[in-house]
Order: structure tokens, then sequence, then C-alpha cells
């Protein structure tokens, strides 16, 4: 792509719909990119999905102002959720709103309605040499604010639906911002759907903060067509006795690539990152963990699993870093794997840094076949055998959509992994 052409196009229309703190940051960005080159082949953490495979090939930049509003008859069976809808990145609700003491809406509008709230975050978690978040820094036009006050618990969760549908191949980027406020309690669901068959490019970014004491719950789900490419970076930081449970759930996408990194800033902090993958034909998955300790007496979990059939890769690269300060770390990290099929592949490379002598870590890695015995078994009591597959694979797979709050998209994701097993 050229990436000069898109920053000139971002640029100018940029002027006109954020304020100037917010285009600064996007003159540093592009100087990274230039400075750094990109895409840079040289990146460890990308070294099973190569910056150059994902960016690859000529899309169209985005217009602001051009968009297609999606049916909300798609998503009727989610009826509790507060949603919020963009396609190909941009928020079709240019407005913010707000209800029973959280904001949320446009960050166009946001950038100047709570520009306190703003200035102070953004790009702020983001690491520098993370060069596809430069660039979304660089070139994003929309994306999605939420802010929640301190004390307030919603009451229903909040829908993100990001839509990625044209007829030729676009370039879609968004930059969310989202930050949750002391003793706050709150529930996301981002859902990432590609309803178009031409191949097309997202390079998404989080920024997530979470204050003192708050809850969050935060679910992110891929499933786009096979010949989209989908690669999103979250950040989040962690204050004194905070917790976070996150949900990366990947069915459907040719080419996925998921950089999730956690800090565990101040004492007190429970972090549980959970994944599933499930993958079949040449899809592509990838998955990047970092979960820093940077402060004593905190306590991580992490559990990412993939069961992959026909010709499918996956990798998982889990990083824990518990730092000198760190003392009394609690940190566990774990990948399982199934393959079903001798051409699917997974590079799996969990890793520990440990530079306290006060810790409980642990980290592991498993890959194997359905259960042989428990097959036998199962058939021996008059169910057949694709049946006797689906309840193993089932009950392999889950657990991790069980760590989903709302029922109703609960649901609809494990229908939507059944009827990856048993018709694709």
């Amino acid at each position: 792509m050229n990436y000069e052409n898109i920053y000139s196009i971002a640029a100018n229309l940029s002027e006109s719909l954020f304020p100037c703190y917010i285009n600064a940051f996007r003159d540093k960005a592009f100087d990274k990119i230039k400075n750094s080159g990109f895409p840079n082949l040289k990146q460890e953490k990308y070294k099973y999905t190569p910056l150059s495979d994902i960016f690859e090939g000529e899309y169209i930049p985005v217009n602001p102002y051009e968009w297609k509003k999606p049916a909300e008859s798609d998503f009727a069976e989610i009826d509790d959720a507060i949603k919020i809808y963009t396609v190909n990145g941009m928020c079709i609700s240019n407005e913010i709103r707000s209800e029973s003491g959280f904001v949320y809406g446009s960050l166009v509008l946001a950038s100047r309605e709570y520009e306190e709230i703003v200035e102070k975050y953004y790009t702020r978690l983001v690491d520098s040499a993370d060069l596809p978040a430069m660039l979304n820094i660089a070139t994003a036009l929309s994306g999605v604010f939420v802010a929640v006050n301190p004390g307030v618990e919603t009451t229903r969760p909040l829908m993100i639906i990001n839509i990625t549908d044209s007829e030729s191949g676009v370039f879609s980027q968004q930059h969310n911002l989202f930050v949750f406020g002391e003793n706050s309690v709150a529930e996301i669901i981002e859902y990432n759907i590609g309803v178009s068959d031409v191949s097309m490019l997202t390079n998404n970014l989080s920024e997530t903060v979470i204050k003192q004491n708050a809850q969050v719950d935060f679910v992110r789900v891929c499933d786009k067509k096979l010949l989209s490419k989908h690669l999103s970076s979250d950040y989040t930081c962690q204050y004194g006795g905070s917790s976070f449970n996150c949900s990366n759930i990947v069915v459907g996408g040719g080419l996925v690539r998921q950089n999730t990194e956690v800090c565990l800033l101040e004492k007190h902090c429970y972090s549980n990152l959970y994944g599933l993958v499930v993958a079949n034909g040449r899809q592509h998955v990838d998955n990047y963990t970092f979960i820093d300790h940077a402060a004593p007496e905190c306590q991580s979990n992490e559990l990412y699993k993939s069961i992959l059939s026909d010709r499918a890769m996956n990798v998982f690269n889990g990083r824990i870093l518990v730092r000198p300060d760190a003392q009394k770390t609690m940190a566990f990290q774990s990948n399982r794997n199934i393959l079903l099929d001798t051409g699917a592949k997974i590079y799996t490379k969990p890793q520990l840094e440990i530079y306290a002598d006060d810790v409980k870590c642990s980290h592991g890695a498993t890959t194997g076949q359905l259960n042989e015995d428990a097959l036998f078994y199962m058939q021996s009591r008059g169910i057949s055998k694709p049946a006797a597959q689906l309840l193993l694979m089932s009950g392999f797979a889950n657990e991790i959509p069980d760590k989903i709050k709302n029922r109703e998209f609960r649901e609809f994701i494990l229908s939507r992994i059944e009827k990856k097993f048993v018709i694709e």
C-alpha cells in the first residue's frame, strides 16, 4: 500500500474532524513509521505472520462521509444490549449518548466534548514500536468512545458491532478509547463481522483504562469472511484492586492477528485472558499476548485454546513479564490445542520472564488429537462417530464462551461455533 498517500488523505480529512491535539499525535506517529520503515520485517513478534503479508495489496481508504447503515435485525436476538454500529471503521451515529452514569458514542465528538479525558489517555498506552498501531494513530478517522463514571454499575452490556462491507477492497481502521472510573462495573461486547466477499483489510486499535477497584468484562469476537484480513491491537492498563476479564474468540476470517497487552500498574490487580480459535480451510490466526506485572501482589490467569482442521494454522505467542518490584505475583499461562487433520499446524510459545524471587508462576502448552478412547466409548453406547466428535470438540471449546456473562450473546456464539464444527 501507499502509506504516504493514505496519511495525506487522512491528514486532510482530519483537520475538519478532530481538534489540533489529535492531529499532533498523527504527525508524530507517521514520523515514527517513516523512520522505522513499514512494514518492518525484523519484528520478532510477527515471526509467523509477517507485516508484509498482512499489508500487501492495494486497498482503498475509507471515506468518513460515506457509509451504509446495517440491518439491526441481524442482531435482534441480543435484545438487552446497548448497541453501537461501525461500518468500515466509521461510527455511523455521530453523537454522544448518556445513560445511567456513562457516556458512549463517536470518538470524533468525544475528542471535543470530553477533551479532558481523551487528551489524558489518547495514545498513552500504545507501544511506539508497534507499527500497525502507529499507522492507526496516524490515519484512523473514527472510533468508539466509552467513559463510565466512578461508582456506576451498568445495567446492560454495551455491544459494539464492527461491520466491514464494501464492493471493493477497503482499508478499514478505527481507534477506540474506553475509560472505566473507580469502583465501576461494566460489560463490553465487541463483535467484528464481515459481510463482503471481496478482500478487505482491518487495522483496529483499542485503549482501555481501568481505574481503582473497577470490574470490567470484555468480549471480542472475530467472525469475518475468509478473504478478509483482520489486525487488532488492544492495550489495557489496570489500577489498584481492579479486575479485568477478557475473552478473544475467532471463528471467522482469512488472516487474523490479535495483539492483547495488559499492564498491572498497582497492587491487587486481577486479570484473566481467555482465547479460543476455531479454524479450518486455510485460515491463519495469530494471537500475541503480553501481561506486564509492574506492581506487587497481583494475579493473572491466561488460557488460550484452539481447534484446527484442514490446513488451518494457529500461532500463540504469550509473554508474561514479572518486574523486580512485583513480589508476591501469581501468574499462570496455558495454551491447549487440538489438531483434527495432519495438514493443520500450531506454533506455540508460552513465555515467563521473571525478575522477582517471591512469586508463583507457571506456563505450559499441549497439542493433541481427539481422545480415541472417549470416541470408542461413546460409539459403543450408540452415539455416531460425527456426534461423538462434536461432543468432544464442544466440551473442549465451550470453556471459553462459557465465560461470557450475557446469556443471549453466549448462546449466539456457541451456535456459531457448533455450525463451524458441523457445516464448514
